[in-house]
């Protein structure tokens, strides 16, 4: 690092592999869990909160420097940009690559430590410390060798566990200090929209990840099936809400209005599956359109949950 002087221009660097707008999807989905738990009851403390999104943000923010950091060959051949794709910084500027991981590898002993010290001293319970290990070492194996699940058609799952369970379950443990049959039952449509979220985010790549020797869904399977599998989840998400209206006897929130504004991501998946095919060259505007749309219903659940509050 000695010919590389740490100065204003390289710390730069280093902060554009964050991709900080990718990390406010996590933001909501945290608050998600937190606010719901809030609405069933739970105590709303601004020390634990903040102290428990610190964890999942610093989580967060390791898995996007471990995964430039070990997908540099691949993102070599990257011709176009994409919105979601890697920042291209460490392909640019190869010796800031130490420098990535061990950015990663400390963000992932920050996370892991603060979560110890919020079980120890701010009665959160132990199981948010447990959440915190599995998802930093899931963000670590996603693309790191041996394993390299993003390679091996396991990625898609892991996205979808972490972004649809993990997260929104760490909001809830620091307010509630339990999960219960509510929140299980709704992780699973939040999980279907994780899946839809990673392929989503892959499609665009297939290309690039072929030539790499990346094995995922995408590569495998094609555009044409993404897309359709992008409109199944996104209509199995949807019929969730009013079965769960159905079968449960009681609940705070109005799983209708929840089922309305899951409308989003169910048209613009539609969108998708009638206008993508295995021909189409460039489905980058789609994918934005998927992603923005489930942005956009986090934020909608988040605003619904702060006016019942």
């Amino acid at each position: 690092m000695s010919d590389h002087p740490l100065n204003l221009n390289t710390v730069f660097k280093i902060l554009r592999i964050a991709r900080l707008y990718i990390v406010a999807g996590g933001a909501l989905a945290f608050s998600i869990g937190a606010l719901l738990a809030i609405l069933e009851g739970g105590r709303c403390d601004l020390v634990r909160f903040v102290l428990g999104y610190l964890v999942v943000f610093l989580g967060d923010l390791s898995t996007h420097y471990s995964n430039d950091y070990f997908d540099v060959e691949v993102d070599k051949n990257v011709k176009q940009r994409t919105f979601f794709a890697s920042s291209r910084v460490l392909v640019d500027h190869p010796h800031l690559r130490t420098v990535a991981k061990h950015v990663s590898i400390s963000f992932m002993i920050i996370s892991s430590t603060l979560a110890g010290i919020a079980v120890l001293f701010f009665e959160v319970p132990e199981e948010f410390f447990v959440i915190a290990l599995i998802a930093n070492l899931l963000g670590w194996i996603y693309s790191a060798p041996p394993l390299r699940l993003n390679s091996r058609g396991l990625g898609e799952i892991t996205i979808a566990f972490v972004t649809g369970f993990i997260i929104p379950s760490a909001g809830y443990l620091v307010v509630k200090v339990r999960l219960d049959t509510q929140f299980l039952f709704l992780s699973i449509p939040f999980m279907m929209y994780g899946l839809v979220l990673s392929l989503s985010l892959e499609a665009p790549d297939i290309e690039t990840d072929r030539k790499g020797g990346k094995w995922n869904i995408a590569v495998r399977k094609g555009k044409s099936f993404i897309f359709s599998t992008i409109f199944v989840l996104s209509f199995l998400a949807t019929s969730t809400f009013p079965f769960y209206d159905w079968i449960i006897k009681y609940s705070i929130i109005d799983l209708k209005i929840v089922m309305f504004f899951s409308l989003i991501p169910l048209l613009t998946g539609l969108y998708g599956f009638l206008k993508v095919s295995d021909k189409n060259e460039d489905v980058n505007g789609f994918c934005y359109l998927n992603v923005l749309s489930l942005f956009i219903f986090n934020l909608l659940i988040n605003g619904y949950f702060l006016y019942l509050i």
